[in-house]
This record gives C-alpha cells, sequence and structure tokens, in this order.
C-alpha cells in the first residue's frame, strides 16, 4: 500500500512538473505580445481620446496663449487615462491570473505599457505639430517639452505597477495630482520657466527619460527571468 502510495506521489509530481513553465518556453515572442495588448484596447476610445487631446490643446492653447506649458501638461494626459484603463484599473480575475506566475503579468504588464507608450508619442508628436501650425511655436521644443514629464510619470507609473497591489487607488491618484500640479503651473506662471528653458536642457532631460524607462523595463524583465528560473 505504501510503495503504490508512493509511486501515485511521484507520478503526480512529474505531471505537475511537466505543466510548469521551462526555460524554452517561459519567453513569448514581443510581437506576440504586443499583439495581444494592443487587441486588447477599443480602438474608438483610442480614436476619441486622440481627437480629445489635439482639440483640447488647441483650444487651451489659444485661451491661454501659452503654448509650451500646454504642451507639458496635455501630452501626458492620453498615457495616463490609456493607464488607468488598461493597467492600473484592470478586472480582478485577469489580474490574479496573470499573476499566477508573475513573469507573466510582467510580460503583459510591459507590453500594455509599450503599446501605451507607441501611441503616447503619435499623439504627442501630432499635438506638437497642431500646436506648431496654430500658434506658431517650435516644433521641436513643443515635442520635447511634452515629452519630458510623458517618459517620467510612465516610468513611474511602470514601476509602481509592478510594485503596488492597490492600483485603483493608485490610479485615480496620479490623475488627480497631475491635474493639480497643472493648474498650480499656471497660477505660478510655469510658462515662463518653460519658454526661457533651453532646448539642450529638454533634450538632455528627454535622453535621461528615455534611458530611466528603459532601465525599468529591462530591471522587470530580468527579474522576470531570474523568478522564472527558480519556478523553473
Amino acid at each position: 500500500m505504501n510503495d503504490r502510495m508512493e509511486q501515485e506521489i511521484r507520478q503526480t509530481i512529474r505531471r505537475l512538473q511537466a505543466s510548469m513553465p521551462t526555460a524554452e518556453n517561459r519567453q513569448a515572442p514581443i510581437l506576440v505580445l504586443l499583439q495581444i495588448a494592443a487587441s486588447e484596447m477599443d480602438r474608438l476610445y483610442l480614436l476619441a481620446l486622440f481627437a480629445g487631446t489635439l482639440a483640447f490643446g488647441v483650444l487651451v492653447s489659444k485661451v491661454l496663449s501659452q503654448p509650451m506649458l500646454t504642451a507639458f501638461c496635455t501630452a501626458p494626459t492620453p498615457m495616463l487615462l490609456l493607464f488607468h484603463r488598461h493597467i492600473l484599473s484592470c478586472d480582478d480575475r485577469m489580474r490574479e491570473l496573470e499573476a499566477t506566475f508573475q513573469y507573466s503579468y510582467t510580460e503583459m504588464l510591459t507590453a500594455r505599457a509599450s503599446v501605451i507608450s507607441g501611441y503616447m508619442l503619435v499623439a504627442l508628436l501630432s499635438l506638437s505639430a497642431v500646436l506648431h501650425f496654430s500658434v506658431g511655436e517650435n516644433f521641436l521644443r513643443l515635442a520635447l517639452c511634452g515629452a519630458v514629464p510623458s517618459l517620467y510619470l510612465s516610468t513611474l507609473l511602470l514601476y509602481l505597477a509592478d510594485k503596488v497591489r492597490n492600483q485603483e487607488t493608485l490610479s485615480l491618484l496620479s490623475v488627480v495630482l497631475w491635474a493639480a500640479l497643472c493648474f498650480f503651473s499656471y497660477q505660478l506662471f510655469a510658462d515662463r520657466l518653460l519658454q526661457i528653458c533651453p532646448t539642450a536642457v529638454y533634450a538632455a532631460l528627454t535622453i535621461a527619460g528615455l534611458i530611466l524607462y528603459g532601465a525599468c523595463v529591462h530591471t522587470m524583465q530580468a527579474r522576470r527571468r531570474f523568478c522564472g528560473i527558480r519556478v523553473g
């Protein structure tokens, strides 16, 4: 009886080991992950958000006559809303399923963040072009001015999304804090500071933000591979 039970236990262990991820199948192709992440997003919502961002940017720049501050405050808005909708407020059951193995959740997190970053880049360039033709501000300065807060905010949210469990509160808090920051920036005449800031400073901050974003993604991927090896 004991031998039979031991044999059944060993067979069960072998079946469980066979179902665990291995070093060969642990990494999903990046294109597959990006396609899955893109398919989760509502195209009508993306189109409406894109049009709303451009319309809001033009309206605010016309009313306030502060194109640099408009680009600075408006450019991160699509990213914040998409992070709220597709990452920080995702379905709890799906989050639990993806968190079954940590590497799976991290892969989908980085894939969704990459799709959102690509969309944010298109929206930023379009907003900068519209503001350039509507108010005459330099296109490069507008694009770099909008890229700086977008990069640092997306890096911060990506890092916190991987660490914080109460993501719904984080999502709402990030939107409220950014709205408050934009309001106080207007009250404190931050546009003057943005106007006199050299283009080289914007470029340096943008490059540093790209490096920081890449380092964050690399760290998450490295930790995922380490956890995957331990599971395997």
